[in-house]
């Protein structure tokens, strides 16, 4: 129960005033309906439905008293219009109380959206990539869909639970002895139904896994869809698909039997305690007709409420694995929240003297028994463009991670102008332009990829950057220009249109640093060209950060750190290492068969 009372807690915290309000008019709906079941023994008295009904003690005679105080005479037209005005108070703020409840619903579940989707978004990166997109995705759509059922069926259940307490002081007042019975058989049949409520619980949780399988199912998919096609295993991914929704309808069913055995066992008792009942006023308790008639209406009303009472707590255990998962997975994300400040607009820093690793070790196991980056001691001035090579898994990228500040070092620290990095995270990366091999585009137009991290960007602007990657000539010749849409993941475009747009994206922000991350490993020679061109025009203007698979990407730079096993073993410029036989660069260039004179063709570095 302890996550049903968490559930409570941030409900009732998240709107207090409202939660207050909404309870007060589920206590007034049921005092008048309960007066509205009251208003039948005048109704009988007067209407004479019952011969020789006479005002006798308990609650008739308070209620003939109650009218002579206030100095109205009881007959059948005043008892209609006090019936039907309370009839009428009563749908008015019942309709008021749907319309605030629906309010907290639709609030609350929001809020719980928000605050786990900035928990996400600012969580550490180490984190985020060692965590599925599909199981995040799943909680962030799925899990919290049912939480928001989860809300309904909990401020039902308030509710019914008030109108059902008052209806049970009612009709205590007027038969204590029956009403006791009534109670006494409702707490058994609850009693017995509550393995049921468990089930519930158990199920909830299965449909939890089973929906987490389904969106990593669809995930994967839809990530790998041009492989999957290409090898013709689409039946198998079907497969898939299909035996998971099975197991999902399978589970619904499940629950469904539940519910309704649950349903069948309550009514089958309830007609047991009834006849008990009737039994029991008629025969133990000899009540009068009047108040017979009405403690007979309240225990009409009060079984299907105490049905339903069941009913919400089962649907209320199915959803609570739902909300501990929302609950975990933020929990999660807050104790690995970076340290960054949230909010609008914060302004970049321009690198204006140096980047400087000072003895930076980092580590991505916990016993730390094998670093990714050892020791690296290095300074990239400003203005300059430095080159990262190395076998893959020498921590090239890991480096670019750390230099970023994605990563924190487990020793050493990273000064930017002298400064700790950590100290100014969040100008850092607003100052930093980005390029991977992935090219990343959304599935919009061209303009909206290029604006999406500077929407304010104006169109002079927007074409200097396409400009500046030589992307501006080929964006001219499409049909719709700027306004071209470029399909998933920039489908429509090739591999060089992308690069460039996606160059020109971080061009756009005006950048202190460049980091190209393997940016034109994937493209063929022409392409390469293109880019590599559009990069040497910036050169001197930006301080570049390159990680090379190709040797012209790296021939000019000011200076190359060649990593080995997250060491840095050489640095110098390209004319420089190449020249020394001995050097694992000039191992690295012969491996690749790289031709070593000027002018030659220009292989892959790696």
């Amino acid at each position: 129960m302890g996550i049903l009372f968490i559930y409570i807690r941030e409900l009732y915290n998240f709107s207090r005033i409202k939660i207050v309000v909404n309870v007060l008019l589920m206590a007034v709906l049921g005092l008048l309906e309960g007066v509205g079941v009251l208003m039948i023994i005048p109704l009988l008295i007067v209407a004479g439905i019952i011969p020789g009904m006479q005002v006798s003690s308990g609650v008739t005679s308070w209620l003939n008293q109650f009218f002579q105080n206030i100095g109205v005479v009881l007959s059948l037209p005043v008892v209609l219009v006090l019936y039907t005005g309370i009839c009428f108070g009563y749908c008015l703020l019942q309709r008021y109380q749907s319309i605030l409840n629906f309010d907290i619903q639709q609030s609350f579940n929001d809020l719980l959206a928000v605050r786990l989707f900035r928990a996400v978004a600012y969580a550490d990166w180490q984190f985020l990539v060692s965590r599925k997109k599909a199981d995040i995705t799943h909680v962030l759509i799925s899990e919290l869909t049912r939480v928001y059922a989860g809300i309904t069926n909990i401020l039902q259940l308030i509710t019914t639970a008030l109108i059902t307490i008052i209806q049970i002081v009612i009709a205590f007042m007027i038969a204590p002895g029956l009403t006791c019975l009534v109670l006494a058989g409702a707490v058994v049949l609850f009693a017995f139904l509550q393995n049921f409520v468990k089930e519930s619980r158990r199920m909830g949780k299965e449909m939890s896994d089973l929906n987490r399988n389904l969106f990593f199912t669809l995930t994967e998919y839809l990530n790998g869809i041009k492989e999957i096609k290409s090898y013709g295993v689409e039946s198998a991914q079907i497969n898939s698909f299909t035996t998971t929704r099975d197991k999902i309808r399978q589970n619904l069913g499940r629950f469904n039997k539940v519910r309704t055995k649950t349903d069948l066992l309550y009514k089958v008792g309830a007609a047991v305690f009834i006849s008990l009942f009737f039994f029991s006023a008629i025969e133990i308790f000899e009540l009068k007709p009047q108040e017979f008639v009405v403690i007979s209406v309240i225990s009409a009303r009060l079984w299907p409420k105490l049905s339903s009472i069941q009913m919400g707590l089962q649907n209320i255990n199915m959803m609570l694995p739902a909300f501990r998962a929302t609950k975990e997975l933020e929990t999660q994300c807050l104790a690995v929240r970076e340290n960054l400040p949230e909010g609008g607009h914060f302004s970049s820093m321009e690198l204006k003297s140096t980047v400087k690793f000072c003895n930076v070790s980092f580590c991505y196991d916990a016993e730390r028994t094998n670093y990714a980056v050892k020791e690296a001691n290095f300074v990239l001035p400003a203005g300059t463009t430095t080159a990262i090579v190395g076998v893959s898994g020498a921590g090239k990228s890991t480096l670019v991670d750390l230099l970023i500040g994605l990563l924190t070092p487990q020793k050493g620290c990273i000064l930017i102008d002298g400064k700790p990095l950590s100290e100014n995270l969040r100008p850092w990366r607003n100052s930093i332009g980005y390029v991977s091999q992935d090219a990343f585009l959304f599935n919009t137009s061209i303009r909206e990829n290029l604006i999406w991290f500077c929407p304010d960007s104006p169109e002079e602007d927007i074409w200097g950057a396409l400009c500046l990657a030589s992307a501006d000539s080929f964006v001219n010749g499409l049909p719709d220009g700027l306004d071209t849409i470029v399909g998933d993941r920039g489908v429509r475009l090739s591999g060089g249109e992308r690069q460039r747009i996606v160059l020109a994206r971080a061009l756009l922000r005006n950048p202190s640093v460049l980091i190209l991350d393997e940016a034109t490993s994937s493209l063929d020679s022409e392409n390469e060209k293109r880019i590599q061109q559009a990069i040497e025009n910036l050169w001197g203007r930006l301080t570049i950060v390159v990680i090379a698979h190709r040797i012209s990407t790296i021939r000019n730079a000011d200076q190359i750190f060649v990593l080995e096993q997250g060491r840095i073993v050489e640095q110098g410029n390209y004319h420089l290492l190449i020249q020394k036989k001995d050097s694992r660069f000039h191992a690295l260039a012969c491996l690749s068969q790289i031709p070593f004179a000027e002018g030659h063709p220009q292989q892959h570095l790696l």
